[in-house]
């Protein structure tokens, strides 16, 4: 049986969640928007579904717009903001919806200023501060990195965004359901979020727009949603998302400290029989289930190959089909070799004792195999 250590790019839909989105293909298949019973009946259900993810985030019910996950609500949250603030300023850890959204809003002549990173991955004040241009600006930011688990101080950067007249677009999805989020306490404007990152369905997510603010639709027809987003709702998948934020909810309220100590568990294992294994971002506030480790002398696709035993990527699935080094991990300063010699492990709510020792006893069998072939030697 494989051992799934691959949590941050998508997790397993909780039982729960699965349960309530066939119920809901089954008896709630009215279109929301229809005044009849049958779509007031499905509207009910949306509106209960809103009220569960708000109260998980920390934002009201009203800020949601549907989407149909994180990326797309970048995308529209960036596009946004040019029109309004057109200069952009965008670290370069951000996910590939930020980087390459904001390439192409620079090739049709929006000024993007690109923000370096300390050497753990945190994106400074000083930083922020000293990119700030002397016109209207948006800064577009991640809470928390989908690679190494790094997390930014929000509160604080969108703080001295606002002292200088800017606004803030958020990319909360790696955060959302395993640490606590309060994006009315941040004063973000903009914020993504995305269910299948927390044992929610696939396929949805949401844009938290903020309050009275004007419709910038990139998806145009029929005015849903207050013109942010026209077409009709897929109701069973914002169902599956509010049933996986209530779970999300309850989980947080128990705290995460069994999910870090398996994290920090496969380390010592991998460590204790391959040597010193350097913590991409270790130094930093990180997320207590991920795990972005080099293992010197090991590459990690070919460890991908030699364990197929263990889920586990080489670093986000939205880029790990591109043959080049992490993105993120040259941003923080790691050579191109170095970053091709880490992996992450990112661990789950399903994650047991025994995976964490199997996956880390597989893991070590298959780095001394490729070690092996590769004549490495320290």
């Amino acid at each position: 049986m494989t051992v799934y250590l691959d949590n941050n790019a998508t997790t397993r839909p909780a039982r729960a969640v699965v349960a309530a989105v066939v119920e809901m293909m089954g008896s709630g298949y009215g279109n929301p928007a229809s005044s009849h019973v049958v779509g007031r009946a499905a509207l009910g259900e949306i509106d209960q579904a809103r009220a569960r993810v708000a109260s998980l985030i920390g934002v009201r019910p009203s800020r949601l717009v549907w989407t149909s996950g994180s990326t797309e609500a970048l995308n529209t949250a960036l596009h946004a903001v040019a029109r309004t603030h057109r200069h952009l300023l965008v670290p370069r850890t951000e996910h590939k919806a930020v980087l390459d959204t904001s390439d192409r809003l620079a090739a049709v002549g929006v000024p993007v200023t690109w923000v370096d990173v300390d050497s753990s991955g945190v994106v400074t004040t000083e930083a922020v501060e000293a990119a700030i241009p002397d016109r209207p600006f948006a800064l577009a930011v991640m809470a928390a990195n989908n690679e190494t688990g790094v997390l930014n101080d929000i509160a604080t950067l969108a703080g001295v965004v606002h002292e200088r007249g800017g606004v803030v677009v958020c990319d909360a999805t790696q955060q959302v359901g395993k640490i606590g989020i309060d994006l009315a306490a941040w004063d973000v404007d903009y914020a993504a979020i995305s269910a299948h990152k927390f044992y929610g369905p696939p396929g949805i997510g949401a844009l938290v727009v903020p309050t009275g603010s004007s419709p910038a639709p990139l998806i145009h027809g029929g005015g849903h949603q207050g013109g942010w987003r026209s077409g009709t709702l897929n109701a069973p998948g914002i169902v599956g998302f509010g049933v996986a934020s209530a779970l999300a909810s309850e989980s947080l309220a128990s705290g995460s400290t069994q999910i870090a100590a398996m994290r920090d568990q496969l380390r010592r294992d991998l460590e204790g029989s391959l040597g010193p294994c350097p913590v991409n971002g270790g130094t930093a506030p990180r997320l207590p289930n991920t795990l972005n480790i080099r293992i010197p002398g090991v590459d990690a696709d070919a460890l991908i190959v030699n364990c197929p035993s263990v889920a586990f990527s080489s670093g986000s699935a939205c880029t790990s089909a591109v043959p080049t080094p992490s993105h993120v991990l040259t941003a923080m300063g790691l050579s191109p070799v170095h970053a091709e010699e880490s992996i992450r492990l990112s661990v789950g709510a399903d994650t047991t004792w025994d995976d964490v020792r199997s996956a880390a006893k597989d893991l070590v069998a298959a780095a001394v195999r490729v070690r092996d072939l590769t004549d490495w030697s320290v």
